[in-house]
Formats: C-alpha cells, sequence, structure tokens
C-alpha cells in the first residue's frame, strides 16, 4: 500500500513539474483525405465544426496520388478564396507556426504564378495587401520561387528556391508579432523550405512590416489564393498543420510527451515488480 501512495505521489509531482512543457500543441491540420470537391468537406482535426469552402472557379478538389497522406487538395485555377476554413478557436498568441507539403503537377511556372497560404480573421477581400502569405510565387527565369511576405505585394524569397515539377517540397511559416502582447499586430513572417528538424532558429527568409497589419491581433481563418495560373497548370497541396511551436508543426513529440511516456513506462516497470 506504501510503495502505491508512494507511486501515485510521485507522478502526480511529475505531472506537475512536467505541465508547463506540454503547452505546445498542434492546432489544426488535415491531410485532405477526401473523395472528390474539397467544398463542405470537414475532416482533419482542430477545426470545430466548421467546413471547407471554395470559391470561383479556381475551388480545389482532392486527388489521388498523394504527397505524404492518402490524398492531396488539388488548385488548377485563379480565386483569392480558392479554399479556406475557419480555425476552432480564434488564435490570439505571439506565434503561429505554419506548414504544408507542395508539389507542381503539371503545367510551367511562369512569372508571377502564384499560390499561396494567407492567414486572416475575415474571409472577405483578397488576402493581401494587409495579411499575411506564404507559399509559391514563382520567379519566371529565375530561381527564386518560394516566397513570404508580413503583407503588402512584395515579400522575401527563399535563395535558390527554383521549384520543379512533379518534386513534392515543405514550406514552413511562422508569424510573430515584434513586441508580444494581444494589444499588437502581427509584423513578422518567417519561411523555411525543406527544413530539418534543428533549423528552428534559422529561417531561409523573412519578411518584416514596420506598420504591422492594422487590426490583425487574431487568427480565424486560414486560406488559399490562386493566381495567374494558366490552362494546364496543377499544384497539389497536402499535410496543412497549424500548431504553436516548432517541434508540433514539424510533428516532432514535445519533451513533455517524452517525458510522460518515459514515467509510464516506469509505473508499468514498479507495477509488475508488485505482483511478481
Amino acid at each position: 500500500m506504501m510503495k502505491s501512495q508512494t507511486l501515485r505521489t510521485l507522478l502526480a509531482g511529475a505531472l506537475f513539474a512536467l505541465s508547463p512543457l506540454a503547452s505546445a500543441t498542434l492546432i489544426a491540420s488535415d491531410d485532405f483525405n477526401y473523395t472528390g470537391a474539397l467544398n463542405n468537406q470537414n475532416g482533419g482535426t482542430g477545426w470545430g465544426s466548421s467546413v471547407w469552402k471554395t470559391t470561383g472557379s479556381g475551388g480545389a478538389t482532392v486527388v489521388d496520388p498523394d504527397l505524404s497522406g492518402n490524398r492531396a487538395a488539388q488548385f488548377t485555377a485563379n480565386s483569392d478564396n480558392a479554399a479556406y476554413r475557419k480555425l476552432g478557436e480564434t488564435f490570439k498568441g505571439d506565434n503561429l507556426y505554419v506548414g504544408f507539403f507542395v508539389q507542381i503537377a503539371a503545367g510551367n511556372l511562369t512569372s508571377n504564378d502564384f499560390l499561396g497560404l494567407w492567414l486572416d480573421n475575415v474571409t472577405a477581400g483578397a488576402h493581401t495587401t494587409d495579411r499575411p502569405n506564404i507559399g509559391i510565387k514563382a520567379d519566371g527565369n529565375g530561381t527564386n520561387d518560394v516566397f513570404v511576405r508580413a503583407n503588402g505585394t512584395g515579400g522575401s524569397f527563399v535563395p535558390s528556391s527554383n521549384l520543379t515539377n512533379s518534386t513534392t517540397y515543405h514550406i514552413v511559416g511562422r508569424l510573430s508579432r515584434t513586441v508580444p502582447g494581444l494589444d499588437n499586430s502581427y509584423t513578422k513572417f518567417d519561411v523555411w523550405l525543406d527544413p530539418s528538424v534543428g533549423q528552428a532558429s534559422a529561417p531561409d527568409a523573412s519578411s518584416t512590416s514596420t506598420t504591422g497589419n492594422p487590426g490583425f491581433k487574431s487568427i480565424s481563418y486560414v486560406g488559399f489564393r490562386t493566381a495567374n495560373f494558366d490552362a494546364g497548370d496543377r499544384v497539389l497541396v497536402d499535410q496543412l498543420r497549424i500548431a504553436d511551436s516548432w517541434n508540433s508543426v514539424m510533428g516532432i513529440p514535445e519533451p513533455a510527451g517524452l517525458a510522460l511516456m518515459g514515467l509510464g513506462l516506469v509505473a508499468l516497470g514498479l507495477s509488475r515488480r508488485r505482483c511478481m
């Protein structure tokens, strides 16, 4: 009895000590494991009761083969709201991470062909000049095709990001406030292309706004905008992840998760010893 009580006490103390480490979470994700049109699909996690919405001729469909899951979202035409969805809960933190896989499945990347993931607190508008975007903005004959912008129409490009057809790429971004706190707007957007696990502190490019995005202090919607697609262009997107930490967006177990797993094994071992 004493051993059992001691074990419970130790586990309770360990859980309390590890609780700050366990706060990092995957906010929302979707592997697009659907069939047919993406409109009104409701899979994934972290979206509450919301569904994907698509507008215009650029509305996304779901196709096979996949990039890393079972299927992928396919974009073939132009729309400011090619696909968008509301988060289950409005995000108000200082750092938001996004990640997705992308592939040019058909057609050619000509100058200014565009597929960007946007973040916003409304669905109306083009989500361009005063909202953050990240994704593909083709450099034509150049070699810088992956971009990030905190706001405006320019932004920064990942050097030597010359994307080629039928190759899958992993794009990760971090949106943050220069001055922490809900009273301040988001002002900086970092991007990584095919990052390694240990690259969290070294983005490939960053875009910073000195004025911020007025009124943009929380995030409720995630969407994709397409522009300048030509007939025959097809871009695939898969494994969308929205998180509040690098580990979560990269799919790496948090330290607390690993530690709790270890505690579980210890408890199992002690329990077996008592039964022997």
